[in-house]
């Protein structure tokens, strides 16, 4: 008998929906980018009005035609 999701993949899913909603929203704070030398990436942190803090980081793309 099948007895449902796995409880990670559930907290992943819902993770995701998370993400998927805040795209629709404005963040309340948004601190700079920074770009973090010892990774080789941009580091942004934005703050949400529920009181949720997200954090993203982005290695610099290079253009393959240079």
């Amino acid at each position: 008998m099948w007895s449902g999701f796995d409880p990670e993949l559930l907290r992943q899913l819902a993770s995701l929906r998370q993400m998927v909603a805040l795209t629709h929203r404005t963040p309340t704070r948004e601190w700079p980018l920074i770009f973090v030398e010892q990774h080789n990436a941009l580091f942004v942190v934005r703050e949400w009005p529920d009181g949720s803090i997200t954090a993203y980081a982005q290695e610099p793309t290079r253009s393959e035609s240079a």
